[in-house]
């Protein structure tokens, strides 16, 4: 069966109806999505500048150790370490 015509009359077709609530529904989304990129957009800016700060290494407890392992202090476990570099490294036993 075709149907070429809708029964009860002519139906108009336009699409300048529906355009306008398109565009005022993606006017609207962008508009809640661009508060929230700019909250992120901050948020990643003061943890970028706090880290900046921040020394790389903590040379004060690089020279503490170092010490305790020059006076025989502190007694480092090279099994223990090599396992633990090869488990980092292949992350298994």
């Amino acid at each position: 069966m075709k149907i070429d015509k809708v029964s009860g009359g002519h139906v108009t077709q336009s699409r300048l109806d529906q355009a306008p609530k398109k565009a005022l529904e993606s006017n609207k989304a962008k508009t809640n999505a661009q508060p929230q990129l700019d909250l992120n957009a901050t948020a990643i800016e003061q943890a970028q500048a706090e880290m900046q700060s921040l020394a790389d290494v903590d040379m004060v407890k690089v020279e503490k150790v170092r010490d305790a392992l020059a006076k025989g202090e502190l007694i480092l476990d090279t099994q223990a370490l090599s396992k633990a570099v090869l488990q980092f490294h292949t992350g298994h036993d």
